[in-house]
């Protein structure tokens, strides 16, 4: 498993689905020298929002001391 270094990544949202804890995503990276890697993740920021409406939206992954946070 790769972590990503902290810093802003650029990705697009291929896939989202409802979790007790919040909203799972799978993100591509679009840009930069991890362009292509794929990141899974569970995030509470997009809890009201149904999950099949976040598919091909863009985002910001955003890497601080290995925790990512996801934004619009």
């Amino acid at each position: 498993m790769t972590t990503l270094s902290d810093g802003t990544y650029d990705a697009f949202i291929l896939w989202a689905e409802q979790r007790d804890n919040g909203v799972a995503l799978e993100c591509t990276i679009t840009s930069g020298a991890s362009r292509g890697d794929v990141v899974s993740i569970v995030t509470s920021s997009f809890v009201t929002r149904d999950p099949l409406s976040l598919v091909g939206l863009p985002c910001k992954l955003i890497v601080r001391d290995n925790e990512i946070r996801v934004a619009q």
